[in-house]
C-alpha cells in the first residue's frame, strides 16, 4: 500500500511526537490502585544536616541531607488494617484491637509477605520518605515545625487516618504517629555519611515513622520526624511495628 507524500509526513509527525512525550505524561494517566497513591518519579531531598530546634538527641545517622531521583511508584494511603491482616493470618490476635487500627507486633517477614500476597511490595526506605516528606525537604508531613496534636503518640493505636493533620504533601496519613513502619531497606550509612554503627550491615531492616507509644520514650518530636531512621532484626516483632505496602509503576 502507498501512502501519499502528505499522509506519509503525517504519520511521521505523530511516531516523532509519541516518542518526545515525556514519562511523566504516561505516568499522570495511570491510575492509582484501589487505596494507593501515585508518587511521580523525579529527585527528593532525603536526611538531614542540622537537626530541627527541640531535637533532643541523635540522628547522627541521618545525615547528610543528599539528593535522591526515584522512579515513579504507588504506596498505600493508609497503613494496613488490623482486619485486613487477620485475612491474611487468622491466627495474629490482638486483644481488643479494632479492626480498622493498624496491624502491629508484625515482623518484617510477616509484612513482606503479606504484601507480595496482595501483589505489592514493602516500600523502601527512600520510597517512604519520599511519599511522607515531598520535595521540599521538610522535617514532618505537614510542615517543618511540631505540633504534637497532628499525630496520634498518644497511648494506644486509633483508626488509621485518625489525625488529618498527620498527611503527606501527597495525601499520605499516619506516617509521623499511629504505628512505625517496617521498610524493604537495610540498615547502612547514607552516601557521604561519616557516623560509624556497629548496627550498619544486611542483618536490621529499616523502621520509619513515629508511633503511638513515641511518648513513652519521650523524644516524641524526634520520633515523629520524617528523617528518624529507627530498625529492628526482621524476625523481631516490636509492639509498635506495622506496615504500609508499595508497588512499583509499570
Amino acid at each position: 500500500m502507498h501512502l501519499s507524500p502528505r499522509l506519509t509526513a503525517l504519520v511521521f509527525l505523530c511516531v516523532i511526537t509519541l516518542c518526545l512525550l515525556p514519562h511523566t505524561v504516561f505516568s499522570k494517566q495511570t491510575p492509582a490502585p484501589s487505596g494507593m497513591v501515585l508518587i511521580p518519579a523525579g529527585p527528593f531531598l532525603m536526611g538531614l544536616d542540622n537537626l530541627p530546634p527541640g531535637t533532643p538527641w541523635g540522628q547522627d545517622d541521618a545525615k547528610p541531607k543528599h539528593k535522591v531521583t526515584l522512579p515513579a511508584f504507588f504506596i498505600d494511603r493508609y497503613e494496613v488494617r488490623y482486619g485486613d491482616f487477620l485475612k491474611f493470618d487468622e491466627k495474629h490476635l490482638i486483644p481488643d484491637r479494632s479492626p480498622d487500627t493498624p496491624v502491629s507486633s508484625v515482623t518484617w517477614m510477616d509484612a513482606d509477605n503479606y504484601c507480595r500476597s496482595i501483589g505489592k511490595r514493602l516500600p523502601s526506605e527512600a520510597e517512604w520518605e519520599k511519599a511522607a516528606r515531598g520535595t521540599d525537604g521538610r522535617n514532618y508531613p505537614w510542615g517543618n515545625t511540631y505540633d504534637e496534636t497532628k499525630a496520634n503518640i498518644g497511648a494506644e493505636p486509633l483508626p488509621v487516618g485518625s489525625f488529618p493533620g498527620d498527611r503527606s504533601p501527597y495525601g499520605i496519613f499516619d506516617m509521623s504517629g499511629n504505628v512505625s513502619e517496617w521498610t524493604d531497606s537495610w540498615y547502612r550509612p547514607y552516601p557521604g555519611s561519616s557516623h560509624i554503627s556497629t548496627d550498619f550491615g544486611i542483618f536490621q531492616k529499616v523502621v520509619r515513622g513515629g508511633s503511638f507509644n513515641a511518648d513513652q520514650h519521650l523524644v516524641d518530636r524526634m520520633f515523629a520526624q520524617v528523617t528518624f531512621r529507627n530498625y529492628n532484626r526482621p524476625h523481631i516483632a516490636g509492639s509498635d511495628n506495622g506496615f504500609r505496602c508499595a508497588k512499583s509503576h509499570p
